[in-house]
């Protein structure tokens, strides 16, 4: 479980330094290196270990009326109403 952490972690700092210093060293432009970072960890951040995810994923409980913010239709005291 840890190798395959520290196995992630090291690609994800490979997929994000490689490009970045290679586009660092051609070019000596910071206004290069900068873009480049972003859409790399953009990359780095999306790759995952096999079929665990981290991310935040919506249930679907379905069709709840209780946890709706919408009302019943009709107009009370509070909306207006008579």
């Amino acid at each position: 479980m840890i190798n395959t952490k520290i196995k992630l972690i090291l690609l994800r700092s490979f997929v994000v330094a490689i490009p970045s210093y290679t586009v660092a060293y051609l070019t000596e432009k910071v206004t290069l290196v900068v873009p480049t970072l972003a859409m790399f960890l953009l990359i780095a951040n999306s790759i995952e270990s096999g079929s665990v995810s981290n991310r935040n994923r919506i249930e679907e409980d379905g069709s709840s009326m209780d946890d709706s913010d919408t009302g019943d239709g009709s107009l009370g005291e509070t909306d207006g109403g008579i």
